[in-house]
């Protein structure tokens, strides 16, 4: 189904960041992205046509990965989970993982 592998996107402060809540309306998904820095940032999904998750809000990201399905309209996003290789971590449960049409990220001024 994944014609390209996956790449990292959205900002490097991503980076050992946390999602802090989900919010899902119709075929859209907000994904509010405390990072590293302390910023938070809102990640927004756009024709959603699949969810899939564990008890993502609070976990700690390794990074935000897209890959670009083979017809070219949707894509998969992985918030990648920092404990995933560690199983006997019980955080490393948790995942999140959407297929939309689109994604943007924006800065949340104001947001510590």
């Amino acid at each position: 189904m994944v014609a390209n592998l996956p790449r990292p996107i959205g900002p490097p402060d991503f980076h050992d960041g946390h999602i802090r809540s989900l919010l899902q309306a119709g075929n859209e998904v907000r994904i509010t992205v405390q990072g590293c820095s302390g910023k938070c940032y809102e990640a927004r999904f756009v024709g959603v046509s699949s969810i899939e998750s564990e008890s993502p809000e609070g976990m700690m990201l390794y990074a935000l990965y897209e890959a670009v399905g083979e017809a070219g309209q949707l894509r998969r996003y992985e918030f990648v989970n920092w404990y995933a290789d560690d199983p006997s971590e019980e955080r490393a449960k948790a995942y999140l993982w959407i297929t939309a049409a689109n994604f943007t990220v924006t800065s949340l001024a104001g947001h510590r």
